[in-house]
């Protein structure tokens, strides 16, 4: 009968992070050595706290299952005579098995057929198997920091205790010079003494004696009620970051609440800083009125009871009133003078040791968001608050708050650009040029936003390429790929017409001018293009596109992403069309003759059959077509949005019939050198006309597009 298992591991005071770490990995890793050691259950489930890492394993098998070994001895004809009966051979296989001759059994295999014995393994009891799995289990945890004691034991802290049962069956184990037992810990300071547990049923109410919630889901579920209630009785509204509220929970075991009060003369704050200092720095919740404006009052989870609240909140009180004070002082010691003033002192700031100082890095952002914004075609006013916005963009960095709260990057630089007399947009582009600083995160929403993101993200990665830090596995220390990730959903986003060619060139162009050139730039701009492929290819994929349609059109070197999506979306809207089959016969017609080394250049002149001048004559119109429709959406040039290819796969599927009659017509191999190399060029000229939507040959041909 299977019964429920449970281990607890006690240990110190875990980090936050530790403990979500623990309850991952536990869950995982378990799921896995049971399943190796095929032992079979209902339900698993791992929870933590603090102190303790708890696995909870529902109707857990009573021993392993049975499995079947079947081993192949000789050849039929080797195990047996003419008679039937057994040879030397079969007779020393199943001595050697442990099995009788009248068990063997003959199968059929790919070799032919073979004599097998079959041997069935009996399951151990899973009591028996426990104590060797667990203290396997508990070492395979791995964090990314960890004590080490007693030889090979590594944790976040040291494990003070270890609790296993299965059904009401203490399992017993050694792990160093801890030996397992029926007894676990309560609260540190609610319940000393030590709390005898009966089994995994018995777990959680013998831990809410111990004043103990185990499970931290439960806990988030209480710390958000009581939090919105004590929020509620001031007449306010808690704000619940989830960074503060996970940490939150696994700060404690029994959580509390409290609520201070902190003076009104830090409520003129920024509300960025209030908030930070508060979330941040000391894991508290501050609290909004109906207007969404922060009120003097901050609530804190407490690891404890209501006995001593008076306590504990003047005790917050006092270390949040130091933290604004420190805050205060920051920020009147910072509008000592206007923001601009504090340019200069970014030369004293190392950006990349060999990359030069923050200044020179807002050198090459000031010229890259200027060439973007002329590409952009912006009016001059808006050019113009481009550069003054890249100009002040890292002026915050030597700020007094910066310093203190390094978060506060860009929120303070927009925050002093306005009390500085900046205008709203140059404010809001200093703030903005950070996004998206994750892959959730809000991209920037203003143009220059998006312009100054964009050159600051492009500098980050052309100066690590330039230094040989190009992300392999899952090593990205300077975090590139969500940066130029970051650049391809803001061009994406926006259908901003930019080139990722010249955008390389003129940033490349930014160091070389400033004699920072540590390695050929040819390579660089190579391995940046592969690098831009490359998370390209994953953007399409995780969109949904067919891998194959996303492969022919990244074929050439990426320039225009919202062209290369757009030739993609067309492509995949219209793979099962007739139209695509049309197309997909042309393209290989003609290009299974085309000859690229001998160019495009097509002379009149040589054209002597009916058809290969209506041909000639076909490709001609189809270009000029396809260069219209193309021009005619461009945004760059006055167009009215993302290119039509659907249009285009039109133009080039309407070749078919005169390609078709080309071929049936017209001897494409003539004896004629000159009028064989002008067809061939003719037969170059079309596959090019195709090439520049995608390079056909990389798909897959469903049924229903094959050419015929």
């Amino acid at each position: 009968m299977a019964k429920d298992f449970l281990l607890e591991i006690g240990t110190e005071e875990m980090p936050t992070s530790a403990v979500y770490v623990g309850i991952e990995q536990l869950k995982e890793n378990a799921q896995r050595v049971f399943e190796d050691a095929r032992l079979s259950y209902h339900k698993l489930d791992t929870m933590g706290t603090p102190r303790r890492l708890a696995l909870i394993v529902s109707n857990l098998a009573q021993r392993q299952k049975e499995v079947l070994h079947e081993l192949r001895g000789p050849a039929r004809r080797a195990a047996y005579t003419d008679q039937g009966e057994p040879t030397a051979a079969v007779i020393g296989f199943a001595k050697a098995q442990g099995v009788r001759i009248g068990d063997l059994v003959v199968k059929k295999v790919p070799q032919g057929e073979y004599v097998f014995a079959v041997k069935k393994e009996v399951g151990e009891p899973t009591a028996k198997l426990l104590p060797e799995l667990l203290p396997r289990l508990i070492l395979s945890l791995s964090f990314p920091r960890s004590m080490r004691w007693e030889g090979e034991i590594k944790f976040p802290r040291p494990i003070r205790w270890l609790m296993a049962l299965y059904g009401r069956e203490t399992v017993g184990f050694r792990l160093g010079s801890l030996e397992s037992g029926n007894l676990t810990w309560g609260h540190r300071f609610l319940a000393s003494n030590p709390i005898k547990v009966n089994g995994a049923r018995d777990y959680f109410k013998a831990m809410e004696t111990g004043k103990v919630m185990v499970d931290h889901r439960e806990r988030e579920k209480v710390i958000r009620k009581l939090v919105g209630e004590a929020a509620k009785k001031v007449s306010g509204k808690a704000v619940i970051d989830a960074q503060t509220l996970a940490e939150a929970v696994n700060l404690v075991e029994f959580p509390h609440v409290v609520c201070g009060v902190f003076s009104k003369e830090f409520i003129n704050l920024p509300k960025d800083v209030l908030v930070t200092v508060m979330e941040s720095h000391q894991r508290y919740f501050p609290v909004e009125d109906t207007a969404g404006n922060l009120t003097p009052h901050f609530i804190v989870i407490h690891n404890g009871d209501e006995k001593h609240n008076t306590v504990i909140t003047r005790g917050h009180e006092r270390v949040l009133k130091a933290r604004l004070a420190d805050a205060k002082f920051f920020f009147e010691e910072d509008l000592k003078e206007p923001l601009i003033r504090k340019v200069e002192k970014l030369k004293g700031v190392v950006f990349q040791e060999r990359l030069g100082t923050m200044y020179d890095k807002v050198v090459r952002i000031r010229g890259l968001a200027g060439e973007i914004a002329r590409e952009l075609e912006l009016d001059a006013k808006t050019i113009a608050d481009v550069k003054r916005a890249a100009s002040l963009s890292k002026a915050d960095l030597v700020t007094e708050m910066v310093v203190e709260f390094p978060t506060l990057q860009g929120v303070m630089g927009k925050e002093y650009a306005r009390l500085s007399g900046e205008p709203e947009a140059v404010a809001l582009g200093i703030y903005e040029h950070y996004l998206p600083r994750s892959a959730t995160d809000s991209p920037p929403r203003t143009v220059i936003g998006r312009i100054l993101s964009i050159a600051d993200k492009m500098d980050n990665i052309v100066g690590c390429f330039s230094l040989g830090f190009i992300p392999s596995g899952s090593q990205d220390p300077y975090a590139l790929r969500r940066q130029i990730q970051g650049i391809i959903g803001i061009i994406l986003e926006n259908k901003l017409p930019l080139s990722v060619r010249k955008l390389t060139d003129l940033s490349v162009g930014m160091y070389r001018r400033a004699g920072l050139e540590p390695r050929p730039p040819k390579e660089v701009k190579k391995e940046l293009n592969d690098f831009f492929k490359t998370r390209l290819r994953a953007q399409f994929l995780n969109e949904g596109f067919a891998y194959d349609i996303i492969d022919a059109v990244l074929v050439s070197e990426v320039d225009d992403i919202v062209d290369l999506r757009a030739r993609i979306v067309s492509l995949s809207e219209k793979r099962e069309s007739r139209e695509m089959d049309d197309l997909l016969t042309t393209f290989t017609r003609c290009k299974n003759l085309s000859q690229p080394s001998l160019g495009r250049k097509v002379q009149g002149s040589l054209l002597r059959e009916e058809w290969e001048k209506r041909l000639y004559a076909a490709v001609v119109e189809a270009e000029r077509d396809i260069a219209e429709y193309l021009e005619k959406a461009h945004p760059a040039i006055g167009g009215v949005g993302e290119a039509d290819y659907g249009r285009v796969i039109k133009v080039l599927a309407d070749l078919r019939p005169t390609v078709d009659k080309f071929f049936d017509e017209v001897l494409v191999m003539a004896e004629d050198r000159d009028v064989r190399r002008n067809r061939l060029s003719l037969l170059n000229r079309c596959v090019e006309l195709f090439l520049k939507v995608a390079d056909f040959s990389k798909l897959v041909v469903l049924e229903g597009n094959k050419g015929n």
